[in-house]
Protein backbone atom coordinates (compact mmCIF):
# COMPACT_ATOMS: atom_id res chain seq x y z
CA UNK A 1 0.00 0.00 0.00
CA UNK A 2 1.17 3.24 -0.67
CA UNK A 3 1.68 6.68 1.56
CA UNK A 4 -0.80 7.89 2.16
CA UNK A 5 -1.14 12.00 2.17
CA UNK A 6 -3.36 12.57 4.94
CA UNK A 7 -1.16 10.16 7.28
CA UNK A 8 1.82 12.10 6.78
CA UNK A 9 -0.05 15.52 6.91
CA UNK A 10 -0.91 14.33 10.35
CA UNK A 11 2.22 13.03 11.34
CA UNK A 12 4.09 16.25 9.76
CA UNK A 13 1.76 18.07 12.16
CA UNK A 14 2.52 15.37 14.98
CA UNK A 15 6.26 16.53 14.97
CA UNK A 16 5.68 19.90 14.72
CA UNK A 17 2.95 20.31 18.23
CA UNK A 18 6.03 18.30 19.77
CA UNK A 19 9.19 19.84 19.14
CA UNK A 20 7.62 23.45 18.30
CA UNK A 21 10.55 23.79 16.21
CA UNK A 22 11.14 25.22 12.25
CA UNK A 23 8.05 24.01 10.60
CA UNK A 24 9.57 23.97 6.81
CA UNK A 25 12.29 21.68 7.64
CA UNK A 26 9.75 19.18 9.37
CA UNK A 27 7.43 19.07 6.55
CA UNK A 28 10.45 18.69 4.02
CA UNK A 29 11.70 16.01 6.07
CA UNK A 30 8.48 14.00 6.22
CA UNK A 31 8.15 14.64 2.38
CA UNK A 32 11.49 13.38 1.70
CA UNK A 33 11.24 10.13 3.93
CA UNK A 34 7.90 9.32 1.46
CA UNK A 35 7.46 8.35 -1.99
CA UNK A 36 4.14 11.36 -2.49
CA UNK A 37 3.35 11.73 -6.10
CA UNK A 38 3.69 15.87 -6.61
CA UNK A 39 0.13 16.04 -6.39
CA UNK A 40 -0.19 14.39 -2.88
CA UNK A 41 2.84 16.24 -1.83
CA UNK A 42 1.34 19.54 -2.41
CA UNK A 43 -2.14 18.02 -0.68
CA UNK A 44 0.44 17.47 2.30
CA UNK A 45 1.67 21.04 2.06
CA UNK A 46 -1.80 22.56 2.24
CA UNK A 47 -3.44 20.70 4.85
CA UNK A 48 0.21 21.51 6.96
CA UNK A 49 0.33 25.39 6.65
CA UNK A 50 -3.53 24.95 6.88
CA UNK A 51 -3.98 23.64 10.01
CA UNK A 52 -0.77 25.18 11.77
CA UNK A 53 -2.44 28.82 10.23
CA UNK A 54 -6.02 27.95 11.54
CA UNK A 55 -5.21 25.98 14.46
CA UNK A 56 -7.24 28.25 16.76
CA UNK A 57 -10.15 28.33 14.63
CA UNK A 58 -10.22 24.31 14.43
CA UNK A 59 -10.00 23.32 17.82
CA UNK A 60 -12.34 26.37 18.90
CA UNK A 61 -15.23 24.56 16.27
CA UNK A 62 -14.00 21.12 17.69
CA UNK A 63 -14.49 21.71 21.27
CA UNK A 64 -17.82 23.17 20.79
CA UNK A 65 -18.59 19.66 19.03
CA UNK A 66 -16.96 16.86 21.26
CA UNK A 67 -17.59 15.95 24.56
CA UNK A 68 -14.42 16.04 25.84
CA UNK A 69 -11.57 18.27 26.20
CA UNK A 70 -9.22 18.14 22.71
CA UNK A 71 -6.42 18.48 25.24
CA UNK A 72 -6.88 15.40 27.11
CA UNK A 73 -7.37 13.40 23.05
CA UNK A 74 -3.79 11.97 21.81
CA UNK A 75 -1.50 13.84 19.48
CA UNK A 76 -2.56 11.65 16.81
CA UNK A 77 -5.93 11.81 17.14
CA UNK A 78 -6.14 15.60 18.11
CA UNK A 79 -4.04 15.95 14.47
CA UNK A 80 -6.32 13.72 12.47
CA UNK A 81 -9.31 16.08 13.91
CA UNK A 82 -7.15 19.19 12.67
CA UNK A 83 -6.77 18.05 9.38
CA UNK A 84 -10.41 16.51 9.02
CA UNK A 85 -12.26 20.25 10.43
CA UNK A 86 -9.71 21.56 7.79
CA UNK A 87 -11.15 20.04 5.41
CA UNK A 88 -14.51 20.40 6.25
CA UNK A 89 -14.48 24.34 6.96
CA UNK A 90 -11.67 25.50 4.54
CA UNK A 91 -11.16 23.10 1.39
CA UNK A 92 -14.20 23.25 -1.30
CA UNK A 93 -13.01 20.37 -3.30
CA UNK A 94 -13.54 17.92 -0.73
CA UNK A 95 -16.67 16.16 0.23
CA UNK A 96 -17.49 16.39 3.50
CA UNK A 97 -18.21 12.50 3.86
CA UNK A 98 -14.83 11.83 1.90
CA UNK A 99 -13.35 13.75 4.81
CA UNK A 100 -14.92 12.05 7.41
CA UNK A 101 -14.48 8.79 6.32
CA UNK A 102 -10.94 9.33 5.66
CA UNK A 103 -10.32 10.69 9.15
CA UNK A 104 -11.82 7.50 10.34
CA UNK A 105 -9.83 5.17 8.37
CA UNK A 106 -6.95 7.45 10.11
CA UNK A 107 -7.45 6.59 13.05
CA UNK A 108 -6.63 2.38 12.07
CA UNK A 109 -3.99 3.20 9.89
CA UNK A 110 -2.27 5.60 12.99
CA UNK A 111 -2.82 3.01 15.61
CA UNK A 112 -5.48 4.70 17.51
CA UNK A 113 -8.34 2.03 16.64
CA UNK A 114 -10.57 3.10 20.04
CA UNK A 115 -11.00 6.64 18.86
CA UNK A 116 -12.62 5.58 15.12
CA UNK A 117 -15.83 6.33 16.71
CA UNK A 118 -14.91 9.76 18.54
CA UNK A 119 -13.40 10.63 15.15
CA UNK A 120 -16.18 10.16 13.33
CA UNK A 121 -19.02 11.41 15.74
CA UNK A 122 -17.10 14.33 16.05
CA UNK A 123 -16.39 15.54 12.73
CA UNK A 124 -20.03 14.33 11.59
CA UNK A 125 -21.21 17.13 14.06
CA UNK A 126 -18.63 20.02 12.64
CA UNK A 127 -19.66 18.93 9.03
CA UNK A 128 -23.55 19.51 9.94
CA UNK A 129 -22.98 22.96 11.92
CA UNK A 130 -21.32 24.16 8.84
CA UNK A 131 -18.95 27.17 7.70
CA UNK A 132 -21.26 29.36 9.39
CA UNK A 133 -20.11 29.26 12.80
CA UNK A 134 -17.08 30.55 11.38
CA UNK A 135 -18.96 34.22 10.57
CA UNK A 136 -20.20 34.90 14.62
CA UNK A 137 -16.70 34.22 16.12
CA UNK A 138 -14.47 37.08 16.83
CA UNK A 139 -11.68 38.62 14.88
CA UNK A 140 -8.85 37.20 17.10
CA UNK A 141 -10.43 33.52 16.91
CA UNK A 142 -11.68 33.91 13.33
CA UNK A 143 -8.54 34.42 11.64
CA UNK A 144 -6.95 32.06 14.71
CA UNK A 145 -4.52 34.91 16.08
CA UNK A 146 -3.09 33.91 19.76
CA UNK A 147 -5.17 36.15 22.45
CA UNK A 148 -1.55 37.61 23.24
CA UNK A 149 -0.60 38.66 19.92
CA UNK A 150 -4.09 40.00 19.23
CA UNK A 151 -3.86 41.91 22.51
CA UNK A 152 -0.27 42.82 21.39
CA UNK A 153 -1.10 44.30 18.15
CA UNK A 154 -4.19 46.29 19.60
CA UNK A 155 -2.33 47.78 22.29
CA UNK A 156 0.33 48.53 19.18
CA UNK A 157 -1.87 49.72 16.12
CA UNK A 158 -5.70 50.32 17.51
CA UNK A 159 -8.38 47.92 17.06
CA UNK A 160 -8.91 49.37 13.44
CA UNK A 161 -5.40 48.61 12.28
CA UNK A 162 -5.08 45.51 13.93
CA UNK A 163 -8.13 44.04 12.24
CA UNK A 164 -6.95 45.20 8.94
CA UNK A 165 -3.45 43.38 9.96
CA UNK A 166 -4.65 39.91 10.67
CA UNK A 167 -7.56 40.11 7.58
CA UNK A 168 -4.65 38.66 5.51
CA UNK A 169 -2.95 36.49 7.40
CA UNK A 170 -4.01 33.42 6.19
CA UNK A 171 -4.70 33.97 2.65
CA UNK A 172 -2.37 32.48 0.80
CA UNK A 173 0.67 34.33 -0.77
CA UNK A 174 0.65 35.07 -4.71
CA UNK A 175 3.66 33.89 -6.44
CA UNK A 176 5.27 37.03 -7.14
CA UNK A 177 8.81 37.17 -9.39
CA UNK A 178 11.04 39.65 -10.54
CA UNK A 179 12.15 39.88 -14.16
CA UNK A 180 16.04 39.25 -14.22
CA UNK A 181 16.68 42.00 -16.36
CA UNK A 182 20.51 40.98 -16.56
CA UNK A 183 19.94 38.35 -18.44
CA UNK A 184 16.64 39.40 -19.95
CA UNK A 185 13.60 41.92 -20.26
CA UNK A 186 10.71 42.20 -19.70
CA UNK A 187 8.94 41.64 -22.80
CA UNK A 188 10.94 38.85 -23.43
CA UNK A 189 9.83 36.81 -20.40
CA UNK A 190 6.00 37.97 -21.32
CA UNK A 191 6.21 36.72 -24.52
CA UNK A 192 7.78 32.98 -22.85
CA UNK A 193 4.75 33.23 -20.64
CA UNK A 194 2.00 33.76 -23.81
CA UNK A 195 3.54 30.96 -25.85
CA UNK A 196 3.84 28.19 -22.82
CA UNK A 197 0.01 29.22 -21.52
CA UNK A 198 1.02 30.64 -18.23
CA UNK A 199 -1.31 33.27 -16.49
CA UNK A 200 0.28 36.65 -14.92
CA UNK A 201 -0.24 39.64 -13.47
CA UNK A 202 1.54 42.97 -13.74
CA UNK A 203 1.88 44.88 -10.44
CA UNK A 204 0.70 48.90 -10.48
CA UNK A 205 4.58 50.95 -10.05
CA UNK A 206 6.43 47.84 -10.12
CA UNK A 207 7.15 47.42 -13.86
CA UNK A 208 9.62 44.21 -13.62
CA UNK A 209 7.54 42.46 -11.41
CA UNK A 210 4.95 39.76 -12.22
CA UNK A 211 2.39 37.55 -10.34
CA UNK A 212 2.01 34.00 -11.79
CA UNK A 213 -0.65 31.38 -11.15
CA UNK A 214 1.13 28.24 -12.03
CA UNK A 215 4.76 29.03 -10.30
CA UNK A 216 5.59 25.42 -9.61
CA UNK A 217 5.14 24.27 -13.31
CA UNK A 218 7.02 27.48 -14.46
CA UNK A 219 9.78 25.98 -12.51
CA UNK A 220 9.73 23.15 -14.30
CA UNK A 221 9.48 24.70 -17.97
CA UNK A 222 11.48 25.53 -20.54
CA UNK A 223 11.88 29.31 -20.08
CA UNK A 224 15.38 29.64 -18.85
CA UNK A 225 15.11 29.77 -14.76
CA UNK A 226 18.08 32.56 -14.83
CA UNK A 227 15.13 34.93 -16.34
CA UNK A 228 13.57 35.57 -13.50
CA UNK A 229 13.83 34.73 -9.56
CA UNK A 230 11.26 34.95 -6.65
CA UNK A 231 10.70 37.83 -4.42
CA UNK A 232 7.68 39.40 -2.93
CA UNK A 233 6.30 42.52 -3.57
CA UNK A 234 7.13 43.72 -0.53
CA UNK A 235 10.94 43.02 -0.97
CA UNK A 236 10.22 44.55 -4.77
CA UNK A 237 9.25 48.03 -2.92
CA UNK A 238 12.05 47.99 -0.72
CA UNK A 239 14.07 48.14 -3.79
CA UNK A 240 12.04 50.59 -5.46
CA UNK A 241 12.01 53.05 -2.58
CA UNK A 242 16.04 53.26 -2.77
CA UNK A 243 16.47 54.44 -6.08
CA UNK A 244 19.44 53.23 -6.91
CA UNK A 245 21.30 55.14 -9.89
CA UNK A 246 23.77 53.06 -12.56
CA UNK A 247 27.33 53.63 -11.49
CA UNK A 248 27.02 53.83 -7.41
CA UNK A 249 28.31 51.99 -4.32
CA UNK A 250 25.55 50.18 -2.72
CA UNK A 251 25.74 47.58 0.04
CA UNK A 252 23.32 45.47 1.37
CA UNK A 253 24.65 44.88 5.19
CA UNK A 254 22.26 41.86 6.34
CA UNK A 255 21.51 40.53 2.57
CA UNK A 256 20.96 36.72 2.74
CA UNK A 257 19.12 35.04 0.90
CA UNK A 258 20.21 38.28 -1.37
CA UNK A 259 17.45 39.32 -3.31
CA UNK A 260 17.75 42.73 -3.08
CA UNK A 261 21.01 42.57 -3.90
CA UNK A 262 19.90 41.15 -7.02
CA UNK A 263 17.03 43.83 -7.54
CA UNK A 264 19.68 46.23 -6.55
CA UNK A 265 22.04 45.10 -9.42
CA UNK A 266 19.80 45.03 -12.13
CA UNK A 267 18.49 48.79 -11.34
CA UNK A 268 21.68 49.93 -11.91
CA UNK A 269 21.78 47.91 -15.51
CA UNK A 270 25.07 46.01 -13.91
CA UNK A 271 27.16 49.35 -13.63
CA UNK A 272 28.29 49.70 -10.43
CA UNK A 273 29.19 47.70 -7.00
CA UNK A 274 27.11 45.95 -4.71
CA UNK A 275 28.44 44.94 -1.25
CA UNK A 276 26.39 41.96 -0.31
CA UNK A 277 27.25 41.04 3.26
CA UNK A 278 26.31 38.19 6.15
CA UNK A 279 27.43 36.92 9.23
CA UNK A 280 27.02 32.76 8.58
CA UNK A 281 29.44 31.61 5.93
CA UNK A 282 27.10 28.85 4.11
CA UNK A 283 24.67 31.99 3.69
CA UNK A 284 27.21 34.29 1.95
CA UNK A 285 28.34 30.73 -0.09
CA UNK A 286 24.44 30.30 -1.43
CA UNK A 287 24.26 33.96 -2.09
CA UNK A 288 27.56 33.55 -4.04
CA UNK A 289 26.37 30.59 -5.99
CA UNK A 290 22.89 32.44 -6.87
CA UNK A 291 24.53 35.53 -8.16
CA UNK A 292 26.67 34.03 -10.22
CA UNK A 293 23.99 31.91 -11.64
CA UNK A 294 22.18 35.08 -12.22
CA UNK A 295 24.00 37.49 -13.80
CA UNK A 296 25.04 39.97 -11.21
CA UNK A 297 28.99 40.03 -11.96
CA UNK A 298 28.51 43.74 -9.77
CA UNK A 299 28.09 41.75 -6.77
CA UNK A 300 30.69 41.62 -3.94
CA UNK A 301 29.61 39.00 -1.48
CA UNK A 302 31.28 39.50 2.09
CA UNK A 303 30.94 37.32 4.96
CA UNK A 304 30.77 39.89 7.88
CA UNK A 305 28.60 40.50 11.28
CA UNK A 306 26.81 44.08 10.53
CA UNK A 307 26.53 45.16 14.34
CA UNK A 308 30.40 45.41 14.55
CA UNK A 309 32.15 48.34 13.55
CA UNK A 310 32.58 48.55 9.93
CA UNK A 311 36.11 48.57 8.01
CA UNK A 312 38.51 52.21 7.96
CA UNK A 313 38.05 51.86 4.41
CA UNK A 314 34.14 51.51 3.84
CA UNK A 315 33.35 54.81 6.38
CA UNK A 316 31.79 56.86 4.33
CA UNK A 317 32.23 54.98 0.84
CA UNK A 318 28.93 54.43 -0.42
CA UNK A 319 26.06 56.31 -1.63
CA UNK A 320 23.18 53.81 -0.81
CA UNK A 321 22.85 51.53 2.38
CA UNK A 322 20.49 48.90 2.71
CA UNK A 323 19.78 47.96 6.27
CA UNK A 324 17.02 45.18 6.04
CA UNK A 325 17.72 43.97 10.04
CA UNK A 326 16.72 40.59 11.96
CA UNK A 327 13.39 41.09 13.09
CA UNK A 328 10.43 38.78 14.59
CA UNK A 329 9.26 38.07 11.60
CA UNK A 330 5.16 39.05 12.27
CA UNK A 331 5.04 40.39 8.93
CA UNK A 332 5.27 37.34 6.65
CA UNK A 333 2.84 34.62 8.96
CA UNK A 334 1.25 33.72 5.64
CA UNK A 335 4.39 32.16 4.61
CA UNK A 336 5.58 30.98 8.47
CA UNK A 337 2.05 30.48 9.80
CA UNK A 338 4.00 29.15 12.90
CA UNK A 339 5.26 32.38 14.20
CA UNK A 340 2.00 33.74 15.21
CA UNK A 341 2.41 31.33 18.18
CA UNK A 342 5.40 33.13 19.60
CA UNK A 343 5.21 35.08 22.88
CA UNK A 344 5.52 38.89 21.80
CA UNK A 345 8.16 38.81 25.38
CA UNK A 346 10.42 36.57 22.85
CA UNK A 347 10.91 39.91 20.90
CA UNK A 348 12.15 42.33 23.61
CA UNK A 349 16.08 41.67 23.02
CA UNK A 350 15.58 42.39 19.15
CA UNK A 351 15.25 46.30 18.78
CA UNK A 352 18.94 46.79 20.59
CA UNK A 353 20.23 44.71 17.87
CA UNK A 354 18.71 45.98 15.08
CA UNK A 355 19.82 49.52 16.35
CA UNK A 356 22.99 48.76 16.82
CA UNK A 357 22.79 47.24 13.23
CA UNK A 358 21.52 50.65 11.72
CA UNK A 359 24.24 52.58 13.85
CA UNK A 360 26.93 51.01 12.59
CA UNK A 361 25.67 51.15 9.11
CA UNK A 362 24.91 55.10 9.37
CA UNK A 363 28.60 55.11 9.24
CA UNK A 364 29.15 54.14 5.56
CA UNK A 365 26.89 56.65 4.38
CA UNK A 366 28.55 59.42 2.01
CA UNK A 367 27.19 62.77 2.58
CA UNK A 368 24.33 63.24 0.63
CA UNK A 369 23.72 59.44 0.61
CA UNK A 370 20.80 57.13 1.54
CA UNK A 371 20.28 55.45 4.71
CA UNK A 372 17.23 52.62 4.45
CA UNK A 373 16.25 50.92 7.81
CA UNK A 374 13.49 47.63 6.77
CA UNK A 375 11.83 44.60 8.65
CA UNK A 376 9.27 42.29 8.09
CA UNK A 377 7.69 42.81 10.84
CA UNK A 378 4.88 44.22 13.02
CA UNK A 379 6.36 45.65 16.18
CA UNK A 380 6.81 49.36 16.81
CA UNK A 381 9.76 49.00 18.88
CA UNK A 382 11.16 47.57 15.95
CA UNK A 383 10.39 49.69 13.83
CA UNK A 384 9.16 53.54 14.27
CA UNK A 385 10.69 53.62 17.33
CA UNK A 386 13.93 52.92 15.83
CA UNK A 387 13.33 55.18 12.93
CA UNK A 388 11.93 58.03 15.75
CA UNK A 389 15.26 57.30 17.82
CA UNK A 390 17.74 57.34 15.12
CA UNK A 391 16.55 60.61 13.35
CA UNK A 392 16.68 62.23 17.48
CA UNK A 393 19.96 60.61 17.81
CA UNK A 394 21.34 61.27 14.48
CA UNK A 395 20.89 64.91 13.48
CA UNK A 396 22.94 64.27 10.49
CA UNK A 397 20.44 62.18 9.04
CA UNK A 398 17.08 63.66 7.37
CA UNK A 399 14.15 61.80 6.76
CA UNK A 400 14.02 61.01 2.97
CA UNK A 401 10.66 60.67 1.63
CA UNK A 402 9.70 57.32 -0.29
CA UNK A 403 9.12 59.21 -3.46
CA UNK A 404 8.45 55.85 -5.36
CA UNK A 405 5.92 54.47 -3.14
CA UNK A 406 3.11 56.82 -4.55
CA UNK A 407 0.96 54.21 -5.06
CA UNK A 408 1.42 52.28 -1.95
CA UNK A 409 0.97 55.19 0.23
CA UNK A 410 -1.80 55.83 -1.80
CA UNK A 411 -3.91 52.19 -1.43
CA UNK A 412 -3.09 52.64 2.11
CA UNK A 413 -5.12 56.31 1.92
CA UNK A 414 -1.84 58.13 3.37
CA UNK A 415 0.58 61.03 2.24
CA UNK A 416 4.12 60.82 1.37
CA UNK A 417 6.08 60.13 4.28
CA UNK A 418 9.78 59.02 5.09
CA UNK A 419 8.39 55.51 6.58
CA UNK A 420 5.76 53.14 5.53
CA UNK A 421 3.77 49.56 6.86
CA UNK A 422 3.27 47.39 3.96
CA UNK A 423 -0.04 45.50 4.82
CA UNK A 424 -1.08 41.86 2.88
CA UNK A 425 -5.06 42.91 3.54
CA UNK A 426 -3.98 46.85 1.55
CA UNK A 427 -0.98 46.00 -0.66
CA UNK A 428 -0.65 41.84 -1.21
CA UNK A 429 2.63 41.87 -0.07
CA UNK A 430 3.83 40.70 2.91
CA UNK A 431 3.69 42.69 6.25
CA UNK A 432 6.82 45.14 5.89
CA UNK A 433 8.32 48.43 7.04
CA UNK A 434 10.43 50.92 4.96
CA UNK A 435 12.25 53.75 6.51
CA UNK A 436 14.93 56.15 4.61
CA UNK A 437 16.86 58.72 5.68
CA UNK A 438 19.30 61.44 3.75
CA UNK A 439 22.63 61.98 5.28
CA UNK A 440 22.97 66.11 5.46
Amino acid sequence: MGTNARDVAVKTLTTWEREQTYLPLILDEQLTDTSLSALDAALVTRLVYGVVARCLTLDHVLEQNSRQSLKKAHPIVRAILRVGAFQLLYMDKIPPSAAVNEAAKQTMRLRQPYAKGYVNAVLRAVAQSGRTVLDHLEPALQYSVPPSLWQFWQHAYGDTIAKTMIEGLNDPPPEVLRVNTLKTTVSALIDAFEQHGFTYTMLDGLPEALIVEQAAALRHSSIPDDWYYFQDAASQWACAALDVQPGEMIIDVCAAPGGKSLTTACRMAGKGRVVACDVYEEKTQAMAARAARLGGDLIEIRQRDASTPCPDDWVGAFDRVICDVPCSGLGVIRRRPEIRYKAPESFKDLPQLQYRILCESAAMVKPGGVLQYSTCTWNPAENEEIAARFLNEYPDFLPRPLLALEAAFAAAGQAISHQITLLPSIHGTDGFFIASFTKN
